[in-house]
């Protein structure tokens, strides 16, 4: 797979956990949690994601195996 390809694919996947992270964030701390308790949250939602499409990535293209 190209290296353009791969920096898209993980410029998506940073915008998309970012967007996890603020809407799990928002959501603990509309409903009267400390800011600092939503932020971790939102950072722990961020992290979570982010490792996981990271691993679906890295098994959808093969493993980082090379195909002759």
């Amino acid at each position: 797979m190209d290296s353009t390809v791969r920096a898209l694919w993980l410029a998506l996947m940073i915008f998309f956990s970012l967007a996890v992270g603020a809407v799990a964030g928002l959501l603990d701390w509309a409903s009267g949690s400390n800011p600092f308790a939503a932020v971790l949250k939102g950072g722990a939602a961020f992290a979570a994601t982010l490792l996981l499409l990271l691993a679906i990535f890295y098994f959808a293209t093969g493993g980082g195996k090379t195909n002759p």
